[in-house]
């Protein structure tokens, strides 16, 4: 393990893992076992923390939500609430806000109405003071050998602590050559943020927290959206999620208008390959259909709905098409020739089940390594694996009967329609 302290009162620990092959646990088990040792350290703040594959530059959490508002008292109060009922929940672990209220520092409070009667501006005060401890202001120059010095002036390092010896300070007045700051406000010790955070310009406080491997990362936010209701943030004051669960929301808008570009170009495809309207229409029923066994694979692994699931979803709809391709460009033949709609399809589905079943076990056989696989990002590859696998076995059978009938009657639609036309042109042609 690697040790860092980054300032007074924090530090880090990095852990590497040997590699996974060479061990019998996870990271996640890992993760639970320091926080089972840091829960008998009460007064010390923990959480544990692994590098996210979405390369987040924020450490990754598994929710990160930001409260924001004009007054930086008001807005830690909220997440302090917001803090407390995210304990309370169930699958929670590593709750934390970036609010630190625990740097030392030395406080002046003016006393507003006598630094005006003695014609002392705040600002004055606060250039005084920022003079003394940066020391970053030229009063005057030094000229030696031709050369000049810039020169400036700063308390040494054990004054600037003492709150005596800036009491003394002397501030410029307009009515008096000069007022002692003791004598227009107090100086005190004091705890204040190590780090202010703003967006838009707004105070912004962000409260994190992990989740356990049985809770869906929807559902957990969704959770978050209620506990964020029952701390009742008033007027002026909003929310906002950030790390991954912005990424699965605009992943899955994404996702809905990819579905539908690829449903949109599936089918012109289709149909200039079929050369019909109807055809392709039956090759898409097997898609919405794939949908609902995806998520019952996810459901009966133990697995949740995240990215990388999803990935597999849109990666199915591209996969699952293929056997009513196989079953309808037959059956086209086979009419083609001219063979009867019912025993055409019979026939589509007898000669085609070999070949669908074998892609299918094709298919199902190459990512089963990547499934039970260990390694780097094996995590996400198994959940696009088990998401497919899944998908396109519980759904083969049900595509090899909803193809072909679906084929049926839009055959058998498409035919009456053409029946009606030819009567009606006859009837124009040869009115009774």
């Amino acid at each position: 393990p690697y040790v860092g302290v980054e300032k007074s009162g924090h530090s880090h620990t990095y852990i590497r893992l040997v590699d996974i092959s060479k061990r019998d646990f996870t990271q996640e088990d890992v993760a639970k076992d320091i926080r089972k040792i840091m829960a008998q350290y009460p007064s010390i703040r923990s959480r544990v923390n692994w590098p996210s594959a979405l390369g987040e530059g924020e450490g990754y959490s598994g929710l990160n939500v930001r409260l924001l508002g004009p007054d930086l008292e008001k807005v830690g109060e909220y997440a302090r609430k917001l803090h407390g009922e995210l304990k309370k929940i169930p699958g929670f672990a590593d709750v934390d806000m970036d609010l630190d209220i625990n740097s030392p520092e030395l406080q002046i409070q003016i006393d507003r109405q006598r630094a005006s009667d003695l014609g002392v501006r705040a600002a004055d005060v606060a250039t005084a003071v920022r003079l003394m401890i940066a020391g970053e202001d030229q009063i005057s120059t030094y000229k030696e050998a031709g050369e000049q010095y810039p020169v400036t002036m700063q308390l040494l390092p054990e004054q600037q602590k003492d709150p005596k010896v800036l009491a003394r300070l002397m501030i410029p007045s307009t009515k008096v050559a000069q007022v002692r700051l003791d004598n227009i406000a107090t100086v005190q010790r004091g705890l204040s943020p190590g780090r202010i955070n703003r967006y838009n310009r707004q105070f912004q406080v962000a409260v994190r927290a992990n989740l356990e491997s049985d809770i869906a990362l929807g559902a957990a936010a969704e959770k978050v959206r209620e506990a964020i209701r029952k701390v009742g943030l008033p007027p002026g004051y909003t929310s906002r999620f950030s790390g991954t669960v912005k990424t699965l929301d605009d992943t899955n808008k994404s996702l809905i208008i990819a579905f539908l570009l690829a449903c949109i170009f599936m089918y012109m495809v289709l149909a200039a390959q079929f050369e019909s309207l109807l055809h392709p229409l039956a090759i898409m029923m097997s898609l919405p259909m794939s949908i609902p066994f995806a998520l019952l694979t996810l459901w009966l692994t133990g697995r949740t709905l995240n990215l990388w699931s999803s990935l597999g979803v849109l990666l199915l709809l591209g996969i699952v098409k293929k056997n009513g391709i196989l079953q309808i460009d037959y059956a086209n033949k086979l009419r083609d020739q001219g063979m009867p709609l019912r025993d055409a399809v019979l026939e589509a589905c007898q000669v085609r089940l070999r070949p669908i079943l074998m892609t299918t076990f094709s298919i199902i056989g190459g990512l089963i390594p990547t499934a039970i696989g260990n390694g780097a990002g094996a995590a996400q590859r198994s959940a696009i694996a088990v998401t497919i696998i899944g998908g396109q076995t519980l759904c083969l059978l049900l595509t090899l009967i909803v193809t072909p009938v679906t084929y049926s009657l839009l055959s058998q639609l498409s035919e009456l329609r053409l029946g009606s036309a030819l009567r009606a042109s006859r009837l124009r042609e040869f009115p009774s």
